[in-house]
């Protein structure tokens, strides 16, 4: 930003800028406005050299003008503090810390005596890494401020120079028009033009060196008090600010502190310079392994997909044949089962019919029962009857005939019949 703004402010500060505007400007209020006095005419606009000897006046009086307006910046800089309280102490490896507010001041402050002369002072006491040469350091500053304010009068004495020159030109041109005259019969009037250019630029040029004198001379001044002020203020400053070594007897303390110093800083920027190394070593193989630890990612991912991909397509080749095995067994045990299904038809057909002949036989063998229950009630009435008769046994032949016969019509039917046993001493006791 400090960049950007130094050429809008070279141009404003440029006397030759400055003093061309004011030229213009006075030459209209002559032409135009209330300095076109007859006097002013003469001696201001009566030639061409007194047109430069005005310019050049100007030109100097921008300069002295330029310096006494930067006297009302400089004055103010001086009554302010920039580097805090004057009991705060820093070591010369703090000046760091001083220059960064002086960093912060605005540009225009920056740009004074004062805080240069700070700046200078401090980046000395940062370059030697002690203060102890600080007061000469100081005195030196203090000769390059007063050259540096000398040469600033460089355009100004220039000017002082070219006016009065510009006036004896003037001289020398009016006397030489005067003298190519003479020999003219009538031309009073152009020698007399001639010799009043010469005196009327010469006496110009007398007047304008004599008044910018008188103003430099009150410039100067000024200036040179503001360099004695801003020796006592800089001296103010920096007294007491930094930390100095009180030499010994033989000046071995303060060799040997200066060396103990310089060894702690060596050591310090050596061990920041190895810290810096080992981080950045780590920074390195932290993303080396990052890398790797990705590429190694890359790697597992990709051989895992690979993997689950042939898994995948093996299983589902599995599933595929199991799927074709279980519909041909499926097949087979529908085909197996309606095979059973059928057999367990014809076998229930089957059991059906034998249950349809046993049930038949079983009522044939009640029916049968019934006619044995019948027979036997017939014979036991018989038996009663013929309990008294002398033909027992043939009754009883007779029977066992009727049981052998009733027996043989049994044995027609599947299911055995059972045998008919006579109760012979029942019949026996009841024949009694």
């Amino acid at each position: 930003m400090g960049k950007i703004l130094q050429f809008p402010l070279a141009i404003l500060r440029s006397p030759i800028v400055w003093g061309g505007l004011a030229a213009v400007g006075f030459y209209a209020l002559v032409f135009g406005g209330p300095l076109g006095a007859p006097l002013i005419l003469h001696y201001c606009a009566g030639h061409t050299v007194e047109y430069i000897e005005m310019g050049l006046f100007f030109i100097g009086l921008a300069v002295l003008v330029l310096k006494a307006l930067d006297l009302l910046v400089q004055y103010p800089a001086l009554a302010e503090s920039p580097l805090g309280l004057k009991n705060e102490s820093f070591s010369p490896a703090q000046s760091g810390l001083l220059l960064k507010g002086l960093d912060r001041l605005p540009l225009i402050s920056r740009q004074t005596y004062f805080i240069q002369r700070l700046r200078s002072a401090i980046e000395h006491v940062q370059r030697r890494e002690s203060a102890e040469s600080l007061d000469d350091e100081l005195k030196y500053l203090a000769d390059v401020d007063a050259a540096r304010l000398q040469s600033s009068y460089g355009l100004f004495r220039v000017v002082i120079w070219a006016i009065p020159i510009l006036g004896f030109l003037g001289t020398v041109i009016g006397i030489t028009t005067a003298i190519a005259n003479l020999n003219d019969e009538g031309a009073i009037s152009q020698v007399k033009g001639g010799l009043a250019v010469a005196f009327d630029t010469t006496t110009l040029a007398l007047s304008l060196s004599i008044v910018l004198m008188m103003v430099q001379f009150l410039v100067d001044q000024a200036e040179n008090r503001l360099l004695g002020a801003v020796d006592r203020r800089v001296a103010e400053e920096l007294e007491g600010r930094f930390e100095k070594i009180a030499a010994g007897p033989d000046g071995q303390v303060v060799a040997v502190r200066r060396m103990a110093e310089t060894m702690l800083a060596a050591v310090e920027r050596l061990v920041g310079r190895q810290v810096e190394l080992w981080q950045s070593a780590m920074d390195a193989a932290a993303a080396r392994w990052t890398q790797m630890s990705v590429t190694a990612g890359e790697r597992v991912q990709t051989s895992l997909s690979a993997a689950l991909n042939e898994s995948l397509r093996r299983h589902a080749e599995h599933l595929a044949a199991v799927e074709h095995a279980a519909a041909q067994h499926t097949r087979q045990s529908a085909e197996q089962f309606v095979q059973s299904q059928v057999q367990a038809s014809q076998a229930l057909s089957a059991l059906q019919a034998r249950v349809t002949r046993q049930t038949e036989v079983l009522q044939k063998a009640v029916e049968a029962a019934g006619e044995v229950a019948g027979l036997e009630h017939v014979l036991n009435q018989n038996l009663a009857a013929l309990a008294g008769s002398k033909h027992f046994e043939q009754t009883v032949n007779s029977l066992a005939a009727a049981i052998h016969l009733l027996t043989g019509r049994l044995a027609e039917s599947t299911v055995p019949a059972a045998p008919v046993v006579l109760d012979s001493p029942r019949r026996a006791a009841q024949a009694a």
